[in-house]
């Protein structure tokens, strides 16, 4: 079994020791609600190990087990980070929120946020909302999906016959009479917007 100084330690790191209001009056000690708080996070891993401990091998490993319990919360977080900046993108109106803002806010370039989620974030998110509509069809960009050149190459969905899009392509979108279209991060959102939709969520800041 584990030492009883490295699961010490672990916790140590992991949950820093709380500091109780009786143990120093000074200034900067953590209510008692926060201490309460800390000791039960505490608490709860050492349960999930015991656990652990019992289903798996005597010799489970808190500090792998810390390990792994942070790896799935990181996990988890990436993925909830990538539907916000779908969501916040692509269904936002009538003015989605720009990749610099967005970017600012999740500590990433604003190529970084185009490049954070595809087609499955949008429709998951689209989903989770309730804002997603059968007749979207939404596919990651590949050239091979398409028989033309030019959407191979650029967004054909956005501009117009004398003043084409020249903006580099990220999905495949499919419009009503079923024809398959490139399109841009930049113009997700028109295609949205041809879509009977639900209310529009508009973001005034």
């Amino acid at each position: 079994m584990a030492s009883r100084e490295l699961l010490d330690d672990v916790l140590a790191i992991r949950w820093p020791q709380p500091h109780r209001p009786e143990d120093d009056e000074a200034p900067g000690h953590l209510p008692g609600t926060a201490v309460a708080d800390a000791w039960k996070l505490r608490s709860a891993f050492l349960q999930r190990l015991e656990a652990a401990t019992a289903e798996h091998s005597p010799d489970c490993d808190p500090l792998l087990a810390a390990l792994e319990e942070l790896v799935a919360t990181k996990k988890a977080a990436d993925e909830q980070i990538r539907l916000l900046l779908a969501y916040g993108r692509v269904y936002v109106t009538p003015r989605p929120y720009t990749l610099e803002t967005l970017g600012q806010a999740a500590g990433l370039t604003p190529s970084g946020v185009g490049r954070a989620f595809r087609s499955e974030e949008i429709l998951t998110a689209g989903t989770l909302t309730g804002r997603r509509l059968a007749a979207v069809e939404i596919d990651d960009h590949h050239p091979d999906l398409f028989p033309g050149d030019a959407s191979r190459r650029r967004c054909t969905w956005g501009g117009s016959k004398n003043n084409p899009c020249t903006d580099e392509p990220k999905y495949a979108v499919t419009d009503k009479s079923d024809t398959r279209w490139a399109c841009c991060d930049s113009h997700l959102p028109g295609y949205l917007r041809s879509r009977p939709a639900p209310e529009p969520n508009g973001h005034s800041m």
